[in-house]
């Protein structure tokens, strides 16, 4: 119940503007500068997991704007552990529980997609099937609309948020700055506020010193029964710095690159 309380009172703050502005909206400017860059490595984990849906229909697991944890029913109400790395244009993703992860290796124009197993000391690897991988077309057209990929989907929507307007993709909403301000523990904290229609999204960004630590995001929507439905989500930030693990940028020597290509000429 106390939970529900904060969240209520945070959605409200950043909804009417309680609190006083204390200082512009400058803590982010580093992370943006970082993917702007095209450099970074982060790590997250999930304290409150978005909405599961499972995936009872047997959907594709790997979504354009995120790796789709949502459809997992392996991780479903589990908290989510996520590492995202990138140099340049070549980007490595891998989002679960730390037992079962989903990766996506992205290099150039293409795409690898494999799962990653760890039963103690040993891991497995399984793509198109054990210790075999085989590229995919690097989707161009849905990072224009949707946006580069952090992640699950919730992750992506956070860290996209953030970005200036100018570096926003066609599909993504915009936040505007309410408030910047300090917590009684220490904690500096940055909301910004996007609304469309009937819906509103208040995201709160949560800084030690200029270093960010958490996001928290609480999303509400009027429904076709004139009802509110409401969602919210908390992420720990572990790592978010310019240092690119390049180690991750290739596939883990246990696969097999068994793609077949054209040869040049």
């Amino acid at each position: 119940m106390k939970k529900f309380i904060r969240a209520l009172a945070f959605s409200a703050a950043l909804t009417f503007g309680i609190a006083p502005n204390f200082a512009s909206a400058d803590s982010l400017d580093a992370y943006r500068e970082m993917i702007r860059d095209g450099r970074y490595t982060i790590r997250y984990e999930t304290v409150i997991p978005s909405t599961r849906t499972t995936n009872k229909d047997r959907v594709e697991l790997f979504g354009s704007s995120g790796l789709a944890v949502a459809q997992n029913e392996y991780l479903i109400d589990k908290p989510l552990v996520g590492l995202i790395v990138a140099f340049n244009q070549d980007r490595y993703e891998q989002v679960g529980d730390g037992a079962f992860d989903m990766c996506r290796l992205t290099r150039g124009d293409e795409n690898f997609f494999f799962t990653r197993k760890t039963d103690g000391d040993h891991i497995k690897y399984y793509g198109e099937r054990r210790n075999e991988v085989r590229a995919q077309a690097r989707n161009r057209l849905a990072e224009i609309f949707e946006g580069k990929s952090f992640g699950d989907e919730e992750m992506t929507r956070l860290i996209n948020a953030m970005l200036p307007d100018e570096l926003k993709s066609a599909n993504m909403p915009r936040y505007t700055h309410i408030k910047s301000g300090q917590l009684s523990d220490g904690l500096r904290y940055e909301d910004y506020k996007s609304t469309d229609g009937g819906a509103m999204s208040a995201i709160r960004y949560y800084f030690d010193g200029d270093r960010l630590v958490k996001i928290a995001s609480a999303d509400y929507r009027k429904g076709s029964d004139g009802n509110i439905e409401g969602r919210r989500s908390v992420i720990e930030i572990k790592e978010f710095s310019s240092k690119a693990e390049e180690k991750y940028l290739k596939l883990p020597s246990a696969l097999k690159d068994v793609t077949k290509r054209k040869k040049e000429g």
